[in-house]
Order: structure tokens, then sequence, then C-alpha cells
């Protein structure tokens, strides 16, 4: 692995929810997991265990490419034992990371700031007359209204880390239940804010901009 120190203040550093994949090598084994969030100097990590050490190497694959760093952890948030499939949330601090993965780590994060000055905002509703009148609010606001056909085709495209919303508004419907969609979207994207639609497109449209001021992706949009 290479030996490119990681440079600056941990807590001042810029954290951006970039899906990509993880494995913690410890002398227990590999812990294969998932990135929550990544900076220059640190992540947060879902893996199903709790890893058994406080220091490791770790391989990072991002879309922009992958690499090796070596990291400490720094936190764990447990797994509830009313639901045992839940991860384990692990924040690490980078000791080191190799050139490749820190290349990596700067493209993501440059589209990712580039992706969050757009303010998109998910909009699932299968009221297409609803949907059509809140697109057109949300876009006289300043947002950029993504509107899958589908709840399928939403996680398709919440996956592709390019997207950055931090948003999504939802209504019941698509033979779904809400409360099944709902769970179903934050166990994947725990990062994500959800808002419910309702025939007050108004409030609706004031509450999802106001959702969107408190997440992670405005702070990366108004980041200098």
């Amino acid at each position: 692995m290479g030996n490119s120190l990681v440079l600056g203040e941990r807590r001042r550093a810029l954290r951006v929810p970039i899906p990509g994949d993880v494995v913690l090598y410890a002398s227990g084994g590999p812990l294969r997991g998932a990135i929550e969030n990544l900076s220059q100097t640190g992540a947060l990590v879902s893996v199903a265990s709790r890893p058994l050490e406080s220091s490791m190497d770790l391989e990072i694959k991002l879309a922009s490419g992958n690499g090796w760093a070596s990291a400490r952890i720094v936190r764990v948030e447990p797994n509830s034992v009313e639901v045992a499939s839940r991860p384990w949330r692990v924040a690490v601090e980078f000791d080191r990371v190799d050139e490749a993965l820190r290349m990596a780590i700067d493209g993501a994060i440059r589209a990712a700031r580039g992706a969050a000055r757009e303010r998109p905002i998910f909009v699932i509703d299968e009221n297409s007359d609803r949907k059509r009148d809140l697109i057109v609010r949300l876009s006289d606001r300043g947002m950029t209204p993504i509107a899958p056909r589908t709840p399928l085709e939403a996680i398709d495209l919440l996956t592709r880390s390019p997207l950055h919303s931090g948003v999504c508004l939802l209504a019941p419907g698509f033979g779904v239940p809400t409360t099944d969609l709902r769970a179903a979207l934050t166990d994947s994207f725990p990062w994500l804010s959800l808002a419910e639609i309702t025939d007050d497109l108004e409030a609706t449209t004031c509450q999802a901009i106001s959702t969107w001021n408190t997440t992670p992706i405005a702070r990366i949009a108004d980041a200098a």
C-alpha cells in the first residue's frame, strides 16, 4: 500500500454521502461492507458485524476509482438487537491513503459538489397531475425535480452517486404501502431525508425546501 499522508484536520473535512464498497482487513479475516459517507480524512462504513480491532487496512472501491488506506476506528454505532439484519455503522479516521484512493476521493467529492449545486430532489407520486404541478413549483424555487416512474426506478437512480439528492418526496401509491417503501429507502439510503406529499402543494413545496436546507447535501452545495 502507498504511504501518502492524509492532510487536513478531521473535523473540518467535507463529508459526502458517496456510495462505494469497502473491505476491512484484520486478523479475523476480511469484513465486507458499504461506504455511507466519505472525506479525505475518514469514512463512515456499514458492516454486518463489529470489527474486533481498532486499527486495520481498508480496500475502498468508488465509481471514480479504488485504492487502499490504513485507518483506526473512532466510533461504533451498535446494531439494534431488535433488528438483527441492521448493519453496524463504523466511523474510521485514515492514517494513510495511497495515491490512487486519494485521487478517487477527490474526484468523487468534486462530482458530488457539482451535482449538489443543482439541488436535486426526488418526487415519487403516481398521481400524475399532482406530480406535474409539484415539479413546476419546485423548479420555480430553484430545485431540480427528479420524477421516477416507479419505486424501483427511484432506487436505481439513487444508487448513482452523481445525482446526490438529499431529499425524497413520497406519496402513497404504486401498489406499495408507504411505510414499506419508506423503510426500504431508509435502510438502503440512510443519508436520504424523506418528506410526505400531500394535496397542499404549497405546504409540500415549503417542507421539501426546508428539509433540503438541513441535509448534508445542502452543506456540500454551499461549501466554498
